[in-house]
């Protein structure tokens, strides 16, 4: 069943050197739009097929935008401004959305106009194998839904289920608070209200990872959240790097650029909770610190560790030691824990 006159939808696609799996994702999402909606592929500068991949598709509601490399957040920003619809959703150019997921959120955003974004959950695949609930562990935080966010309400409670779509429980709530420690939300399985959100939908730009994390941050602040407790879409494993296994430096160094950005730049939140934030910036500035003794950047270690409190006294040693024998050490003890699982 399809609502009468039902919110628009702007599927947002980036894609960087992804002719392996963008056919994927764009089909993916075809079959979750309808007349009306929009798909925006951003390129951001690929060297490979994927502009020929992404043509060869031949669907009037794909557009196909093409900018220089300037970083998953750029390329998104960029949807987000080429976009026309009521709604923005993202999906990454190696996920896949699951049948059911656009319909299921257009019900819930249009039955709920005072919440400005929602969210759900996933399954993973890597190595053939798909696993569930992948939300549980993607956050890291231990408590249940009801103490992140509120208390549960059944979908068929606050809107209308599509056809065969099991019931399920969601949570509305403020998440801002909570979004600085932990970030819940992964991108595909976001759908946002354009221009409720306004400048609030915008992904930090000029840093490698976490960018998404600074959006996430600015929605919250903005307004409220839902998570609907439903897998909608899939996060593959795939051969090659991926971002999101970047190493302990460079993830400390943007998760601090995205906290004084975002929490750090807002002096109402900080009113009431500046030790809380300035905790939290402390350690992840001394996490950078075991980063920099993991590169072998001692030097730089030991000039942070001076303005820095809680460093333990191991990193104060090993920044007096020579980089390549303190880099070996803890690489080779990295190596250790993650074959021993400890």
């Amino acid at each position: 069943m399809t609502l009468p006159n039902p919110l628009s939808v702007s599927a947002i696609i980036p894609a960087y050197n992804r002719a392996d799996t963008i056919e994927r994702a764009v089909r993916s999402a075809l079959a979750e739009t309808i007349a009306g909606d929009e798909v925006l592929v951003i390129d951001d500068g690929s060297t490979d097929g994927t502009r020929a991949l992404v043509e060869a598709i031949g669907s009037e509601r794909v557009r196909y935008i093409r900018q220089a490399n300037a970083g998953a957040g750029s390329a998104r920003n960029c949807g987000a401004r080429e976009a026309t619809g009521d709604l923005v959703a993202y999906l990454d150019s190696d996920d896949e959305w699951l049948p059911g997921k656009i319909e299921l959120q257009r019900r819930f955003m249009a039955a709920n106009p005072d919440v400005l974004f929602c969210f759900t959950d996933f399954a993973g695949e890597f190595g053939g194998a798909r696993h569930h609930a992948g939300m549980s562990a993607w956050h890291e935080d231990p408590r249940p839904w009801d103490q992140i966010l509120a208390e549960p309400v059944n979908f068929s409670s606050v809107a209308e289920l599509p056809t065969g779509m099991p019931d399920c429980a969601v949570f509305i709530g403020d998440l801002y608070r909570n979004e600085m420690t932990h970030n819940y939300i992964l991108t595909s399985s976001i759908m946002i209200r354009r221009k409720e959100a306004g400048d609030a939908m915008r992904f930090t730009e000029g840093i490698k990872i976490m960018e998404d994390w600074g959006c996430f941050g600015r929605l919250a602040a903005k307004g409220k959240a839902a998570y609907i407790a439903c897998e909608t879409a899939v996060q593959y494993g795939h051969p090659g790097e991926r971002i999101s296994d970047a190493d302990l430096l460079l993830r400390s160094e943007c998760r601090v650029v995205v906290l004084r950005e975002v929490w750090g730049s807002d002096p109402d939140f900080l009113a009431k909770s500046r030790d809380e934030y300035l905790a939290l910036l402390n350690h992840l500035e001394v996490s950078r610190v075991r980063g920099l003794l993991i590169h072998g950047r001692c030097l730089e270690a030991r000039s942070e560790i001076q303005r820095l409190d809680g460093v333990p006294a191991g990193y104060r040693m090993l920044s007096h030691l020579p980089g390549p024998l303190v880099s070996s050490v803890l690489n080779m003890r990295r190596t250790m824990n993650s074959i021993l699982g400890s």
